[in-house]
């Protein structure tokens, strides 16, 4: 059996389902963060459990979509 013992983002991982967790939290919130600052000022964006809502005029909804290409 391989022991693993590694650090990722300051945690020290010890088994591969726990590298997992941390690996999958780490990219939600890399996402999160992106959209977050496509939206720019003016639009709200909410998290959903279908997903991201964004709300705003269509002009700054069109500027969030071409942000994010």
């Amino acid at each position: 059996m391989v022991r693993i013992d590694m650090k990722f983002n300051g945690k020290r991982i010890t088994s591969s389902q726990q590298l997992e967790r941390e690996m999958k939290r780490s990219f939600e919130k890399t996402i999160e963060q992106g959209i977050r600052r496509a939206a720019g000022p003016g639009v709200r964006v909410k998290k959903t459990r279908n997903g991201f809502e964004a709300e705003g005029s269509p002009e700054q909804i069109e500027r969030m979509k071409r942000r994010l290409r």
